[in-house]
Parts: structure tokens; C-alpha cells; sequence
């Protein structure tokens, strides 16, 4: 009678970690990003809506991977774009005032992680601040490390390109972004919506 009221307490833990376990892997993210010479960002993912791109970002983040690329698309009234690992090897007053022929010889813009996902349905929607996946042709399987932000809504690409994230505080810095911008890092907040534990930065 005794091992079968064990059992059941040590069957009740288990489901309940399992829970608490699944909970968390729904639970938002936060990500700091800082651009050098504009200020920080902070970006809320949504693992629950995008959880393969989430957790692809997140490596990432953790692998200090998004450390010093530049950003290489800022179009404005539309979207601010970064993640190509070969922008490093550029100062960033050589990209900005880069041509667009140049910038296709040297595919910038087309360098990743070399880790692919698949594509992500969902309801969210090209809001203002949104943060969603660049791709090589919609809704493909193409998503790696380079995302975009909205700078307005742009529903015409609602469906096309997974939204994951939102900008929570910071808008006014992303405005202000510029081609041949350096990110300084991007690092994983605990927890989400809260302080850090130990501010993310060079030394």
C-alpha cells in the first residue's frame, strides 16, 4: 500500500516537472542587442508561436555569433535588416557607402550560419517593431541567421516571412540604424521582461 502511494507521488512530480518544463519552453525570450553608437535594443521572442526560430536565434545569441556583424539593408519606411556573418570582414564605412553591384559580387546579404529551418506558420502579423525571418524566396525553407525589423506595418508580407519576436523597448534606437551599423552583441536576458543577471558586453 505504501510503494503504490510512493509510486503515485513520484508518477505526480513527474507530470508536474513536465509541465513546468513544457511551460518553459513556451515562455517569451528576451534578447539584448546592443548597436554601437546608437544604443540597445530589446527583443521579446515568441517560442510558443516559433519555436524552431527561436531556438535557431537563441544558439545563436549564445554562440556570440551576431558579435560584430554589420548591419547591411536599412530601407526606410520598411525594414532594417542584419545577420550575414561576412559583413565582419568589412569596416563599416566601406559597406555603407557600398554599391548594390558590389554588394552582389560579394553576395553580401546571402551568408549565414550554414544551419537552415523550416518555414513557421503563425498568426502574428508585420507590425511596427516586428522582428521575422529573411528568406531566399517566401514561405521556403531558407530561414538561418538573418532576421529583419519592421520600421512600419507591412502586411503584405503577413504569411510570407515568420514573425518570432517583437521590439519591447529600443524602437527609437532601431530608427536610427544605418548600412555599415555594427552590432556590438546580442545576448539572451533572464528573465524574459526582467534584469539581467550580469550585463552582456566586450571587455
Amino acid at each position: 500500500m505504501r510503494s503504490s502511494r510512493l509510486w503515485a507521488v513520484w508518477v505526480l512530480v513527474a507530470v508536474v516537472a513536465l509541465g513546468a518544463a513544457a511551460s518553459a519552453q513556451k515562455a517569451p525570450v528576451d534578447i539584448e542587442m546592443k548597436i554601437e553608437g546608437r544604443g540597445v535594443v530589446q527583443v521579446r521572442l515568441y517560442p510558443a508561436d516559433a519555436p524552431k526560430t527561436v531556438a535557431q536565434i537563441v544558439d545563436l545569441c549564445k554562440k556570440k555569433f551576431y558579435d560584430g556583424i554589420l548591419v547591411h539593408r536599412v530601407e526606410p519606411g520598411f525594414v532594417v535588416q542584419a545577420g550575414d556573418p561576412k559583413t565582419k570582414t568589412l569596416k563599416p564605412s566601406e559597406l555603407a557607402t557600398m554599391s548594390d553591384q558590389r554588394k552582389m559580387e560579394l553576395r553580401i546579404g546571402a551568408g549565414g550560419s550554414g544551419k537552415t529551418i523550416p518555414f513557421e506558420v503563425n498568426s502574428r502579423t508585420h507590425e511596427p517593431g516586428t522582428i521575422a525571418m529573411a528568406l531566399s524566396a517566401p514561405r521556403s525553407n531558407t530561414a538561418d541567421s538573418q532576421w529583419f525589423i519592421n520600421l512600419e506595418a507591412n502586411h503584405q508580407l503577413d504569411g510570407d516571412y515568420c514573425v518570432f519576436g517583437k521590439v519591447v523597448k529600443g524602437m527609437d534606437v532601431v530608427r536610427k540604424i544605418r548600412v555599415g551599423d555594427r552590432i556590438q552583441y546580442m545576448r539572451v536576458m533572464t528573465p524574459a521582461g526582467g534584469s539581467q543577471q550580469r550585463r552582456p558586453g566586450r571587455k
